[in-house]
């Protein structure tokens, strides 16, 4: 019994053998591996290094701006990566065949190479005119707002002024440090607006009105009238010989104490007229006497500004137009944050230690400072939505670049 199992035992050389067959059969099912791991590493890679390079080169710019030096940016069009997986096998006898024996060594080697082609465009001309020096759309801000932002870092972000009309003249309080008492005066009433926010008593929504054409019912010429605003969202109401042909429609934006829809419709479709007179960069503000924070009552609209404006005035914020505190009203509740600053870049020597996002420029480091306080996270969330204003900054014309298409060849 015992010679019969000695006699199954593997000698040596046949398991090592054994050994080589096995690892070779390991490494084939390896490779069918390899590529989906690549892609996945390959993808998430890309993603992160775009961003990556869109937020330093936003940084750059805040910093080109504060040395009176022209702004540049660069859109990233498409990244192509094609990933070659190679496995070489091969077999020689024991010890180059200078001994005896029948058994071959096995040679295996594998190999991955990646070749990326990454096509980078400069940001010219008139899309430049249209991404960074156009003033940016009511619509854009809403959307933003929809989102959750906060509406004081909206508006301290975006609005260039509040045009505040004070018995039939606009006192214009512009967004500006230098302005002084315009300035202060401007910070009060965006807190004003936080503080509402804050405590649910501010709405900010388009003005809806219903359109309405009354046509006789017996007349056969309205027919295709009839069915031609049926299929573009009319209603059809028919009562005796008379029919209506009625819907609802979205105007502008408001900002407002009060909701739109306990407005009388004679109001509301005096509010939508007026509104619809204004440039697409304004925003209608109301708040009235008799709703909640009317006691600090004011009634204008928010100017929109440009992107570049947008630079500008963050670049010069670091030391010639520096943000300061401006305290709340005593008629304004309170709010949970009032940052001195909008957003603050930190200008330093180059030992100074870096935040998430930090960019040498100049021989100094521009850095956004991070942070679990409730002011660093601002300053976080400033930063996000500068991103987010760029990206929303491409209008829809021949010289929008599309978004980065990755391209993976295996």
């Amino acid at each position: 019994m015992t010679s019969q199992l000695n006699s199954k035992k593997l000698s040596p050389a046949r398991f090592r053998y054994a050994c080589a067959m096995f690892c070779l059969v390991g490494l084939l099912t390896l490779n069918g591996c390899l590529s989906p791991m690549a892609l996945d590493k390959a993808v998430f890679s890309y993603n992160q290094s775009i961003n990556k390079i869109r937020a330093n080169e936003l940084l750059l710019n805040i910093a080109r701006v504060r040395h009176h030096h022209p702004i540049q940016f660069t859109a990233i069009s498409s990244v192509a990566a094609t990933f070659n997986f190679q496995m070489n096998v091969g077999a020689v006898p024991p010890l180059g065949a200078m001994t005896g024996g029948h058994l071959l060594s096995p040679i295996i080697g594998t190999g991955i190479s990646e070749n990326p082609t990454i096509t980078i465009i400069p940001v010219g001309g008139e899309e430049f005119n249209q991404r960074v020096l156009n003033p940016f759309s009511e619509s854009k801000f809403f959307r933003l707002y929809q989102q959750g932002t906060d509406i004081g870092l909206l508006i301290r972000m975006m609005a260039s002024e509040l045009r505040a009309d004070q018995k039939g003249s606009d006192r214009i309080l512009r967004n500006l440090p230098g302005r002084g008492k315009g300035y202060e005066e401007f910070r009060r009433r965006v807190l004003h607006l936080s503080a509402l926010s804050q405590a649910n008593h501010l709405f900010v929504a388009p003005i809806v009105v219903q359109q309405s054409i009354t046509l006789p019912t017996k007349n056969k010429e309205h027919s295709e009238t009839v069915v031609n605003a049926l299929e573009i969202g009319y209603r059809w109401m028919e009562d005796g010989d008379m029919g209506t042909l009625s819907r609802n429609i979205a105007g502008r934006v408001i900002v407002s104490n009060y909701d739109i829809l306990d407005l009388s419709i004679e109001e509301r479709n005096k509010l939508f007229l007026y509104t619809n007179t204004l440039p697409d960069n304004e925003i209608f503000v109301d708040i009235r006497l008799g709703s909640p924070g009317g006691d600090y009552p004011f009634r204008g609209v928010i100017r929109l500004r440009a992107f570049m404006a947008i630079l500008e005035f963050l670049g010069r914020g670091i030391s010639e137009e520096v943000e300061f505190p401006v305290e709340r009203d005593f008629r304004t509740g309170k709010t949970r944050l009032n940052p001195v600053k909008t957003m603050e870049v930190n200008d330093g020597s180059s030992d100074l230690s870096k935040g998430t996002f930090s960019i040498s420029y100049e021989d100094r480091v521009y850095s956004i400072l991070d942070g679990d306080s409730p002011e660093a996270i601002w300053n976080l969330e400033a930063f996000r939505l500068l991103g987010q204003l760029y990206e929303l900054s491409v209008h829809p014309s021949k010289f929008a670049t599309p978004p980065p298409a990755i391209t993976i060849a295996k």
